[in-house]
């Protein structure tokens, strides 16, 4: 059961990231610089089973870029309301550096108008949107990655509910079932 329910897990993070589902859009929580928790909507753009890791992409300049070049780990948060289940995960970020892998992310994108502003996310409105240049909107774009390291899965659609804890041991998963 562990082994199917991990699948499971697996299958709806790339349904997540090539189909547009509830794991879509997750909720990222990172350690802000003033040391309090921050979280924010990200929506998952690729996943890899193996190894195992996701990616969104940002503003190169936001505050969640250099929250995570402070501290690294990292908590997620996916809930799929049409299916029940959630998923928390919790991994490492990480900024990824290969120009070709961020040029091929950047062209899966469809729309480059939010790295366009050449204005930094979280600052005080400065009264007019003309700073804006799409061509040098790529060196404002973000790649960031997150490998997983721990899983949890709770499955409320089923009766009785059922949760699951996973962890990355070396090159394998472990994984356990819990009470809800």
């Amino acid at each position: 059961m562990t082994d199917e329910i991990l699948q499971r897990i697996w299958q709806a993070l790339d349904e997540a990231t090539t189909q547009g589902t509830g794991f879509t859009r997750g909720f990222l929580g990172t350690l802000g610089n003033q040391g309090g928790p921050r979280i924010r909507a990200v929506i998952l753009r690729r996943f890899e089973r193996s190894p195992a890791r996701i990616f969104f992409a940002t503003h190169a300049r936001a505050a969640k870029v250099a929250e995570i070049r402070q501290n690294p780990q990292v908590a997620l948060t996916l809930h799929d309301n049409d299916r029940s289940v959630q998923l928390r995960i919790e991994g490492t970020a990480s900024a990824v550096h290969d120009d070709a892998e961020r040029q091929r992310a950047w062209k899966a994108l469809a729309d480059h108008s939010l790295y366009a502003s050449t204005l930094v996310p979280g600052e005080i409105w400065p009264g007019s949107d003309e700073s804006r240049d799409l061509a040098t909107a790529f060196c404002r774009f973000a790649w960031t990655r997150i490998e997983l390291e721990r899983l949890d899965w709770l499955d409320l659609a089923v009766d009785p509910h059922q949760r699951w804890q996973f962890w990355r041991d070396a090159d394998s998963w472990r994984g356990q079932r819990i009470v809800p």
